[in-house]
């Protein structure tokens, strides 16, 4: 008997180790897409060859255009479908259906935005040329999905996510949500509606500076925009269906610069491009491709849904973007008509609102079949969707906020990418640039011949009366107060300056007397006066030095604000450690060291006692959650020591300078370190609190995480350095924002660019290629993006070829 149990608990062991294997081996299996030998392709005149290289990076070769735009989409899908349909479920408001009640308020957001509505009658207007390429990505990307069903991955049937076919509408509305992405300016027209509603006309005391040290020298800040709100409107996030999931802007944002033969060491231009996403989701937002036809010849960045690449080079030009932060929206403060709730005034008439009626499908295990039905009423003036569809907002509780936005109002017949890769020279490329309406991004180029440019990309605006800064009532007589749009080469840019060298870093680019109001809302000036230091000396720079400077920990934000907390502490027996650690420490944010992470705490809590006596701490967590919002505004105060704002209104009897908030702030911090980190601050280290940390889409926490291909490691840099490594200011230290991809690419090597993207090239679970690259970029490495065909077919450890 004791033999035969021995025996059955073998048995049943070896069966569980049998079915653990089985079920690896599913996964394992489901993780490979087929690289090799043949698939098909319809619609194709001609076979295609795709390669791959040790990091699964495909290399595309077409006889024409239309194949490669194919082609294109055909290994886009296999490389990232799963993230494909999550991203059409977010800006179609189709979440709920498959994930349940915790996205509801995600797709209301996204119904009410109208991303998808935008999209779809922008695509009815598109011209021959447009609808052809993106039909041919969509065709490619179709051919997989509905023909190779059995290379699919496995993601999208473990969560429930349909997979469907792409139309061209889809497509467009590609580039319509990373315009909606990149457009923060009503985030920040809410945070100074909410200073109005506390302060009144005091409110202009904190609302946002904008510096442009080129234009205004470093110590020089721009003159604070003019609120004259039209009233008190006693606004608050939650009144907004529209408010983000997190409240936080933290700092999307990017490096990229270029510098002309004079500043080379290989006396060729040399491009830079560091964009600055939330890419912790493996596998990243970016696919990094190899493009090749008689036509083109290019090698880079794509974002996946649309063809070609947006940071990387062609065989004569050169390219990267950042965030331009042009002001493409504004919230308008409308009156419903008295008499009828129905209607609002405008110019005095009443007008009858425009109704749109959503269902979006919830997935609930309680209700019949698995799925209820959320109805949502979408209210329109002529000007855009009703934001704050509820009564109660202004002093008669009689006002509504709408949100208008250029995405829903030009619509072109071309997108304005489509020309990038065909551009023979720089000022051919700026040309191309400037038939961008949406997508505010600031181009830096480069091209073969040395020439070097900047510019910045978008329908911007042009306002009568106020700025954007508030939201703003509509024109008395009911007429339209955008009466155009700034000239496309008149906005911000360059081409060839004797300084020989172009940068941006989300700062104002505005040169000296602008005549347009171009934004409010721009990062601070830190990072562009780094790059500013570094290369305006530079003389020699090779590869090594543009990686190098992508990597510089120097917080020049820290040289404001140090010498005083020094000052403030070194006489505090309590904390006279943290001011010596202070003294020694050059404002470097290296991870290994302690000062960085005393300097983080006492900059956060010495912002939050500024502010949070007036505000009180709901306003100031939500101010001081927008970084770009006061951190420039905050620099001009710490100037002047004994001004009001550092003045404690709740102690009457007495007057608080910058010191007192100082030693205050510096009480909270230790307690705060020290529950974190033990007493001993010599054991302290920035990078222990300061982690990036990659996670799978499937599992975003838990212990299951390594098993799915996350990886962590820790980090130094800062939100205001060049190293981007930004934290939630309300939820500190783990870096959310960083460089997504690092790319560098130098004229005198035509053979290759080299650069690295914070993931891997494939979403699917289970194989190297989700997360290598992320890898590498953690350990500080990049490899080389074959821009030579011949290079990217000597280099191929798979060759798949794609027949009609």
């Amino acid at each position: 008997m004791k033999r035969l149990l021995i025996r059955l608990t073998w048995l049943l062991l070896a069966l569980i180790v049998a079915g653990v294997g089985g079920a690896w081996w599913t996964l394992r299996s489901a993780g490979q897409a087929q690289v090799d030998g043949e698939m098909t392709l319809p619609g194709l005149s001609a076979p295609v060859t795709v390669w791959r290289d040790e990091l699964g990076m495909a290399y595309i070769r077409a006889a024409n255009l239309p194949d490669l735009w194919r082609a294109q989409g055909f290994v886009t899908a296999q490389h990232r479908l799963f993230q494909l349909e999550l991203f059409r479920a977010t800006w179609r408001g189709e979440l709920a259906a498959t994930f349940g009640e915790a996205a509801l308020r995600a797709d209301i957001r996204m119904r009410v935005v109208g991303t998808r509505r935008n999209g779809e009658r922008h695509a009815a207007t598109l011209g021959r040329e447009t609808r052809a390429m993106l039909q041919a990505y969509a065709d490619g990307m179709n051919a997989y999905i509905t023909r190779h069903a059995d290379d699919h991955p496995l993601e999208p049937r473990l969560v429930g996510l349909p997979v469907r076919p792409w139309s061209v509408e889809d497509l467009v509305t590609v580039v319509h949500y990373v315009h909606y992405s990149q457009a923060t300016n009503f985030k920040a027209e809410v945070v100074a509606q909410q200073l109005v509603d506390k302060l009144g006309d005091r409110a202009r005391e904190v609302l946002p500076l904008t510096v442009n040290p080129d234009r205004e020298g470093s110590a020089a800040q721009a003159a604070a925009p003019d609120p004259s709100p039209p009233m008190r409107l006693g606004l608050r996030w939650s009144d907004l269906p529209i408010a983000p999931d997190d409240l936080n802007h933290q700092g999307l944002g990017s490096n990229n610069w270029a510098v002309g033969p004079s500043r080379s060491a290989s006396g060729r231009a040399v491009v830079a491009n560091d964009p600055h996403l939330d890419s912790r989701i493996l596998p990243g937002y970016w696919h990094p491709v190899g493009l090749f036809t008689p036509e083109v010849q290019a090698v880079g960045a794509a974002l996946p849904g649309m063809p070609g690449i947006l940071s990387g080079r062609t065989r004569k030009v050169a390219f990267g973007v950042t965030n331009a932060y042009g002001d493409v929206q504004d919230l308008y403060v409308e009156t419903i008509d008295p008499a009828d709730p129905q209607r609002y005034l405008d110019g005095g008439r009443s007008v009858p609102f425009d109704v749109v009626d959503e269902t979006i499908r919830v997935k609930d295990a309680h209700a019949p079949g698995g799925q209820r039905e959320h109805r949502l009423r979408i209210r329109f003036t002529k000007r855009g969707p009703v934001v704050s569809d509820h009564a109660g907002l202004g002093p008669g509780g009689d006002r509504v906020l709408v949100l208008r936005s250029t995405d829903a109002e030009v619509h072109g017949p071309a997108l304005g990418y489509e020309g990038l890769l065909t551009a023979g020279d720089a000022a051919a490329f700026d040309r191309e640039v400037r038939k961008i309406d949406l997508m505010t991004f600031n181009f830096v180029f480069g091209d073969a011949q040395g020439n070097i440019g900047h510019r910045a990309s978008g329908a911007v605006p042009v306002r009568a009366g106020t700025d954007g800064s508030v939201p703003r009532l509509p024109p008395a007589d009911g007429g339209d107060d955008w009466t155009g749009f700034i000239p496309k080469d008149r906005m911000p840019g360059m081409l060839n300056p004797p300084r020989a060298w172009v940068g941006t870093a989300n700062h104002d680019t505005r040169e000296r007397g602008y005549p347009w109001y171009y934004s409010n809302y721009v990062a601070p000036d830190y990072r562009y006066r780094r790059m500013s230091q570094v290369l305006g000396a530079a003389r020699a720079m090779s590869v090594d030095d543009h990686f190098a400077l992508m990597a510089d920990d120097r917080n020049l934000q820290s040289d404001v604000l140090r010498g005083a907390i020094v000052d403030a502490l070194r006489s505090d027996p309590a904390q006279r450690d943290l001011a010596a650690l202070l003294a020694d420490w050059d404002g470097v944010d290296r991870a290994e060291q302690a000062a960085p992470l005393v300097y983080q705490a006492l900059y956060r809590e010495i912002a939050r006692g500024t502010f949070a006596d007036d505000l009180g701490d709901e306003l100031t967590r939500d101010m001081l959650g927008t970084w770009y919002f006061w951190q420039q505004r905050f620099d001009a105060l710490v100037d002047r020591p004994d001004a009001d704002w550092f003045d404690d209104v709740r102690t009457a009897d007495r007057r608080e300078t910058l010191a007192d908030v100082i030693r205050a702030a510096a009480s909270r911090a230790r307690a705060e370190l020290e529950a974190a980190h033990g007493k001993d601050v010599s054991t302290w280290r920035w990078g222990r609190a300061h982690e990036l940390r990659f996670v799978s889409p499937l599992r975003r926490s838990g212990s299951a995480q390594a098993w799915l291909g996350g990886v962590a490691a820790p980090r130094g840099g800062s939100g205001e350095t060049l190293d981007r490594g930004v934290y939630d200011f309300n939820r500190p230290y783990a870096v959310n924002y960083f460089a997504s991809l690092k790319m560098v690419a130098d004229f005198a090597r035509p053979d290759r660019i080299e650069a690295v993207i914070a993931g891997g090239v494939s979403e699917r679970h289970f194989q190297p290629h989700q997360n290598d690259q992320a890898r590498l970029l953690l350990a500080g490495e990049r490899r080389a993006w074959w821009l030579d065909p011949a290079k990217a077919e000597a280099n191929a450890m798979h060759t798949l070829r794609l027949t009609p």
